[in-house]
């Protein structure tokens, strides 16, 4: 791996951490995300991710404006999907949600894996 692609996925995952658990993850945002509705909040949340994945991309790949464009929108949509996924799966299954229960933290580990993935291949096609 090289410096710039290790340094790339360390900014992208500090954004990660930043969009997610600082106060750019705003109370509504939160309550829409464990409902998976209304979905504005939701898109809000996941437009906040956008925009960092694009600084990030566009401040260490330096890629075409086509490149930083699909960063942008492979974010937008992943993050997007798989917040209002994991918001409907926590109504229909109420466990989901609590962090009392075990199946919360693994519900959240596999979260966190699939944003994770997401961001690593938006580094991929980046420095590709």
């Amino acid at each position: 791996m090289t410096d710039q692609a290790a340094l790339l996925l360390i900014v992208l995952f500090v954004g990660h951490f930043l969009a997610d658990f600082t106060p750019l993850a705003t109370a509504r945002m939160l309550e829409a995300k464990l409902t998976g509705s209304p979905m504005g909040p939701i898109a809000l949340h996941a437009l906040v991710h956008a925009v960092l994945v694009g600084l990030a991309v566009a401040a260490i790949a330096r890629p075409v404006p086509m490149l930083i464009l699909a960063a942008v929108t492979i974010e937008f949509w992943t993050h997007l999907g798989l917040d209002w996924v994991k918001g409907k799966m926590s109504v229909r299954r109420p466990a989901l949600g609590d962090p009392d229960q075990p199946i919360f933290w693994t519900a959240l580990g596999i979260d966190q894996l699939a944003h994770a993935l997401v961001l690593v291949g938006i580094a991929f096609l980046a420095l590709m």
